[in-house]
């Protein structure tokens, strides 16, 4: 009987890992679009017409890419949700077409880029925008948030007074949903944390609460655990193009994902790319005069493999829609793209003389805080360079 035990005991978690693998297998009524090692894109077909699309992202063999528009204004005490109401810069993101930011992705990444995807929400509607929920890039809090649709003293609905809003927390090796804490900034503020986005349950978004649950495009994430280890290593995207909330959900329901669900920016602003497939859903012009556009977006997330990249070194540091405002004394964020692992420097020039080191010698990571401590003038400009060769760089005008 013990040896029955023992055996039992040594099967078990073997079994148990082989059981998560197979039912994790999309349900037949899913085509398959592209499977690659690490990830895999499918599509289902709805009723009335209607379809899904599947992404399964192995965090263990991909990367994810948060892309962002440069900085025209730093909003400076205007996040509303990091570390309680004005405690922190929310910051004016350029808005970049679509069309653009895949294309200079695939410039930086070639081969190894599987997918790109619309991410955080926003409610203003010119060449820039703040965010508004915050997010954590590379180890930097770049924005505070800033819905009225939220934990705020007056919210636009009473409903959000108390709202829980979700943290998505993702490294190499797992990803995991938790609550976030509007006062403390957790878990943004950890410093184990590197990137993370803040956003609604998909339960508790505008379209659900106030709108009746409303039929639109939508996209909703989960996790799920696939090899029995301790840890979420698969990050679910659905993306539907004619659904409720609930519907989308469900669907990942019926793909295991026991935990929370969010949902990111969707509606006219859904975006998703492959590059085998081309655009499979594109932001809409919209019919309203206010809202004249959502194809220019301020938020992407990238997916691409982790295997070694064969294109030359590239820094891309493109011009915010209006003039750059950097205040001395106050912080401002340097945001750039690049597809090596070597070191960056950065500094600040007038016309061709050397103003400042900003940084001598910094990580390749695309975002610095920097804190000027002399007037920045017209004229000024901020140069991102490889560490290596000088001649690989970006500029950012004043």
């Amino acid at each position: 009987m013990n040896v029955l035990i023992n055996l039992l005991v040594f099967l078990l978690p073997i079994l148990s890992s082989l059981w998560i693998a197979q039912s994790f297998n999309p349900l037949s009524s899913y085509q398959p679009l592209q499977v690659i090692d690490g990830a895999a894109l499918y599509r289902k077909e709805l009723t009335n017409g209607n379809e899904a699309y599947l992404q399964v992202i192995d965090l263990r063999k991909m990367h994810i890419d948060q892309i962002v528009g440069e900085v025209n204004n730093m909003g400076q005490k205007q996040g509303k949700y990091y570390q309680g109401e004005g405690g922190h810069y929310s910051p004016f993101f350029k808005n970049k077409l679509f069309s653009e930011v895949a294309e200079e992705y695939q410039q930086l990444y070639a081969n190894n880029v599987f997918s790109i995807i619309n991410c955080s929400f926003f409610e203003q509607y010119q060449p820039s925008t703040q965010l508004s929920f915050p997010i954590k890039l590379n180890g930097v809090v770049i924005s505070g948030g800033n819905s009225p649709y939220g934990p705020v003293k007056e919210p636009k609905d009473k409903y959000y007074s108390n709202i829980r809003l979700k943290a998505l927390v993702w490294n190499d090796n797992q990803a995991y949903i938790t609550n976030y804490d509007r006062v403390s900034g957790a878990p943004l503020n950890q410093k184990a944390v590197k990137n993370a986005i803040v956003t609604y349950q998909y339960s508790d978004h505008p379209a659900k609460v106030l709108a009746q649950n409303q039929v639109n495009k939508y996209q909703v994430i989960g996790t799920l655990n696939k090899d029995g280890v301790k840890g979420d290593e698969l990050l679910l995207i659905m993306t539907v193009n004619q659904a409720t909330l609930d519907e989308a959900a469900d669907l990942l329901r019926k793909l295991g994902v026991k935990g929370d669900i969010i949902t990111v920016d969707g509606g006219r602003s859904t975006y998703l790319f492959n590059p085998q497939r081309g655009n499979i859903i594109v932001p809409q012009l919209s019919n309203v005069q206010e809202n004249p556009t959502f194809r220019d977006l301020p938020h992407y997330l990238g997916f691409r493999k982790k295997s070694k990249n064969q294109v030359s070194p590239k820094i891309f540091l493109n011009q915010p829609a209006g003039k750059v405002l950097a205040n001395k004394d106050r912080s401002f964020l340097i945001l750039w793209r690049d597809n090596f692992d070597g070191d960056v420097s950065i500094r600040l020039y007038y016309e061709k003389k050397l103003i400042q080191n900003i940084s001598s010698r910094t990580a390749s990571d695309g975002v610095h805080e920097w804190t000027p401590r002399i007037p920045i003038k017209e004229g000024y400009f901020v140069r991102v360079s490889s560490w290596q060769d000088r001649n690989i760089f970006g500029q950012l005008q004043f």
